[in-house]
């Protein structure tokens, strides 16, 4: 919407001969370095390279992204579209929100000329929502330039409703925030409980004391530990990094580890995916989910091989028709009737919290972790072209579509969803958290850079939980203070900016209003994905993002601070991701249909592929850490074997389990 500017095409094109010419005498190894300005000068002409710089000047002579020059020389091209839009689209000013001014009442006049077919502007007409850099544009001879007007109303309409000072009724995705808000009575029944489980103050009056005294702590401690610490240091130029060493085991463990692996290898079972999945659902149930409530206190043993071949139908990617025809007394016609009336969202998370369940009670899982941290990555598979829902990846260089999954610590994927590829990971983490059906407590969470916002920062905060991702240079990255008296020795070099200072008192003016905005999504009055994507894009100019991104700049900079400073955290994040990156491997495995490529033209059917993938999963680690189990109490524990290394030991890392073949799904195997 309002993107006019997108066909607005540059003047400098990557593909001239001056920019080829002076790139392959910068290449050219026998040009000395001496001699480089002669030879561009004479590759190409002096007067070539000044019509380049003018056209470069022109280009970015304006503070806006698109040159508003070039947008007012498209004009007849934007009338084409912007009277039905004026027309058909109405807009609000955002009630917490002071910026609309005079750009309603211009929204109102430019509908009525176009309506009355008029063209020349009154005298009086709106200049007040114009911003300043735009001014010389509009006002030409003591007089409003109509195209130029016109040009700037679409311009600042566009910004103001990405901002969220202006927004669309009805609309998902430009909606008002106050959408998202439960009722104002059942907030005032959750509110004080919201705030105390999370370990917050109650009184916004003493929230400004709160994050002070919190924010001076994480300095303390990384001031505490800067002299002992070898990964990172500070001089006058900010932050010096060194390399942090990896997480290897010493020589000595090595040599106890290889041993274990090489035990539980020679004694654990080969199994077919078909059969393993006929174990797990004897032992919980998990394709009752998928069955009429009729049927599943007594199912028969064709209804279960139905629907666990309906479930590896999508898993695979090999579709239910093909599934069909490799797997005998199984038709297509039942598969389809499964997928479009019982494998809906709610059985599939039911499904899938069962297994996850089951495997935080295995007493083998404990090795690996107590379910209280995970970790949140997207895998993407390439996506055929002729769908509706697509979008470019740059790294498979096609259409893609990413499913974003969650891991316990324990390895059971708790959570999945899909989202195209062009969308940030950021607003998809609370879903997970939120959302999930299992039984698992999160307290901590990890991501990568994508995974990362200061509105993360600040949501975690708000539900009491700590948020630990894994940010791309971090050192680059900026922090704050609250305390201006505070002596930071080293570090303070880092806050010598003006703005590198938090104003509390914006948190405090939109403390409560935070409080039942991240209340609201808790309940599941809005999903939280929805929510925080309309809330990301503001700026600054709205008070509420304001103070959101000013409490994820105090919780990130606590976060920063400890990072640099604690091993142990930066340890945990380390192996959170990389549980999440080995499920992946596994997942890639499993997706062997058409490729790995998804051929769903629908969302659902996509949908359906990320559940069922993820249910397999879930599945495969449960039998395969009962299995693990299994080998370490029937057989003797040889003396050179540590079970305490167990920790190290990941049930996704064998390969016995066969996932290609024949499909043999034996009825006289199921238990009813």
């Amino acid at each position: 919407m309002l993107g006019y500017a997108a066909s607005i095409s540059a003047n400098l094109n990557p593909n001239d001969t001056a920019p080829r010419k002076i790139l392959s005498v910068l290449l050219d190894e026998n040009i000395g370095k001496e001699d480089i300005r002669d030879a561009v000068f004479t590759a190409v002409d002096v007067q070539t390279l000044k019509a380049e710089m003018d056209a470069l000047d022109d280009l970015t002579g304006n503070n806006y992204s698109d040159s508003f020059e070039r947008v007012i020389a498209r004009h007849s091209y934007l009338r084409q579209f912007a009277p039905a839009l004026i027309k058909h689209i109405t807009f609000h000013a955002d009630p917490q929100s002071n910026a609309a001014g005079d750009i309603m009442e211009a929204v109102d006049l430019l509908e009525r000329m176009n309506d009355e077919g008029r063209y020349t502007l009154p005298k009086d007409a709106p200049t007040g929502f114009i911003p300043r850099k735009l001014r010389p544009f509009i006002f030409q001879d003591d007089k409003i330039h109509k195209p130029a007007w016109e040009c700037a109303l679409m311009t600042v309409l566009r910004d103001q409703v990405k901002s969220g000072n202006l927004y669309v009724p009805q609309s998902k995705r430009f909606a008002s925030l106050e959408t998202f808000f439960i009722p104002e009575a059942e907030w005032a029944a959750r509110r004080e409980d919201f705030f105390t489980r999370a370990g917050l103050p109650v009184n916004p009056n003493e929230v400004p004391a709160y994050l002070t005294d919190r924010l001076n702590r994480a300095y303390d401690r990384f001031l505490e530990c800067l002299p002992d610490n070898h990964y990172a240091q500070l001089n006058d130029e900010g932050w010096q990094i060194s390399s942090d060493p990896t997480e290897k085991l010493d020589d000595g463990t090595d040599k106890t580890l290889n041993p274990l692996k090489e035990w539980l290898g020679e004694h654990i079972h080969t199994i077919k995916l078909p059969d393993l999945l006929i174990e797990v659902d004897n032992d919980l149930r998990f394709s009752r989910c998928f069955m009429p409530a009729a049927d599943q206190d007594g199912p028969q043993a064709q209804h279960v091989c139905e629907v666990l071949a309906t479930v590896m139908a999508h898993a695979s990617e090999t579709g239910p028709y093909t599934m069909s025809r490799i797997t005998e007394g199984i038709s297509y016609h039942r598969m389809k009737h499964i997928t479009d009336w019982h494998m809906h969202e709610e059985t599939q998370r039911e499904a899938l919290a069962l297994v996850v369940n089951a495997i935080s009670h295995l007493d083998i899982t404990k090795y690996w972790g107590d379910g209280t941290t995970s970790s949140s990555d997207g895998q993407r598979f390439p996506l055929r072209r002729k769908v509706l829902y697509k979008s470019y990846s740059h790294a498979f260089n096609d259409f893609a579509l990413e499913f974003y999954n969650f891991v316990a610590d324990n390895y059971a994927p708790y959570f999945s969803l899909p989202h195209e590829c062009s969308d940030r990971d950021a607003p998809f983490v609370l879903d997970g958290l939120l959302y999930n059906e299992s039984d698992l407590d999160i307290q901590e969470h990890y991501t990568d850079t994508h995974g990362f916002t200061d509105t993360n920062f600040a949501a975690f905060a708000m539900y009491g939980k700590c948020f630990s991702p894994r940010i791309k240079g971090l050192h680059k990255q900026a922090i704050f203070r609250i305390d201006t008296e505070k002596n930071y020795g080293p570090v303070a070099v880092l806050l010598e900016k003006k703005d590198r200072t938090l104003n509390p008192g914006w948190i405090t003016d939109q403390w409560d209003r935070m409080g039942h905005f991240y209340a609201s999504l808790e309940t599941g009055h809005a999903t939280a994905s929805t929510a925080l994507r309309r809330l990301n894009g503001f700026t600054g100019k709205n008070h509420f993002y304001r103070a959101n991104r000013e409490l994820g700049r105090v919780i990130r900079t606590e976060h920063t601070l400890d990072f640099m400073s604690d091993p142990d955290m930066r340890k945990r994040t380390r192996r959170g991701l990389l549980k999440g990156e080995q499920v992946h491997s596994l997942a890639r495995n499993i997706r062997y249909g058409h490729r790995g490529k998804l051929s769903s033209r629908d969302w659902l059917s996509q949908k359906h592929a990320c559940s069922c993938l993820t249910l397999v999963i879930a599945c495969i680690i449960y039998w395969q850490a009962k299995e693990i189990h299994r080998i370490i109490q029937t057989h003797t524990l040889p003396d050179n074997i540590n079970l305490d290394l167990l920790s190290n030991i990941s049930p996704v890392s064998w390969e016995n389990i066969i996932l290609y073949g024949d499909y043999i799904l034996s009825r006289n195997k199921i238990v009813l």
